[in-house]
């Protein structure tokens, strides 16, 4: 069963203002033909590097920005093209976790209100059952229903993380994507938070879209893993094996890059380096081919095709199956 088919999402955005006379408009290709299916219950992670696509890939998934092109399927309903309608239905079985706990919350707001909010807004329990109902929520993600009376300035960040999946909670979703919800918390605190989410994904058998830099973090939370590179997903698979085994060089790269406890180990010297070049200027054929050491003449002729199936993953490379597997 698939909760959610993404096929050939793009997200474009116009710079620079109004072209020129005569000139056509220069795009920022953020999301540029994303496909893409999630189950019920499935963890799947979105990783890359910063600039890649994936915070508005999650944003245009929840229709909280416009999309150029594409298709998106909700529970079998087009959210895509289906108007109002089928934005409002999305917005009830959906939430997502932001990045920074403080910047989500209303400061001027007692967090036991701002879960009411959403409880009133979407009609979830009878008036009289609410303030019931945050007691409840707040339990859940391991608060106590007396925080309901402080604002945000009094909790610390992994409180205020913790009422922010409160009140994605709220909506009992079907959905949730969280948008690098651990990336501002100490290191301890990921560690509450990861195991939070695992927790509640397994309670409530909740669809996940992890949006991440931290690989380590992924892989312990994710069913699968999708990597994206300049607005595209280049590899995408189960995440046990696509980090025992990468094979896109870019996926390869990350990998290696992950950091581990042991002071013996030095980084290897073909980490990927430089920096992705501009999304306003892509380079022709595939967009990676400056920074990959398994270059050649056909990757800088024409782009890779379309992700294709090697060895139980998908992986869109001139150079598969030539690359070497680590």
């Amino acid at each position: 069963m698939t909760l959610l088919d993404v096929q050939d999402l793009e997200v474009h955005f116009r710079a620079g203002g109004l072209p020129l006379p005569g000139r056509s408009p220069r795009l920022v290709r953020a999301v540029n033909g994303v496909s893409f299916t999630l189950a019920p219950g499935e963890a799947l992670g979105l990783v890359g590097e910063s600039g890649c696509g994936k915070s508005t890939l999650g944003r245009a998934i929840l229709r909280l920005g416009e999309i150029t092109g594409g298709a998106i399927r909700f529970g079998g309903a087009d959210v895509a093209s289906g108007g109002r309608a089928g934005v409002a239905r999305l917005r009830r079985e959906t939430a997502m976790i932001f990045q920074d706990p403080y910047g989500a919350l209303n400061p001027r707001m007692a967090v036991g209100e701002a879960i009411a909010e959403v409880l009133r807004v979407h009609r979830k329990v009878p008036r009289d059952r609410i303030p019931a109902r945050v007691a409840e929520l707040l339990t859940l993600v391991g608060l106590r229903p007396e925080h309901a009376g402080r604002r945000p300035v009094e909790l610390s960040g992994g409180q205020c993380q913790r009422v922010g999946i409160a009140r994605a909670l709220a909506v009992e979703p079907r959905l949730i994507i969280a948008d690098e919800c651990v990336a501002a918390l100490d290191v301890s605190i990921q560690a509450q938070i990861i195991n939070l989410l695992i927790e509640l994904k397994a309670r409530m058998n909740l669809a996940l879209i992890f949006i991440a830099h931290d690989l380590a973090v992924v892989r312990r939370l994710c069913d699968r893993v999708a990597v994206m590179y300049l607005g595209r997903i280049v590899e995408e698979g189960a995440a046990e094996a696509v980090f025992a085994a990468p094979k896109h060089p870019y996926t390869q790269a990350l990998v290696r890059a992950i950091p581990e406890i042991d002071p013996d180990r030095t980084l290897p010297a073909d980490l990927l380096g430089g920096e992705p070049p501009s999304p306003l200027d892509l380079p022709p054929g595939c967009a990676f081919h400056p920074r990959c050491p398994f270059a050649m003449a056909e990757c800088r002729a024409g782009a890779p095709p379309a992700l294709r199936p090697v060895d139980g993953r998908f992986t869109a490379c001139h150079l598969y199956p030539a690359i070497p597997a680590n």
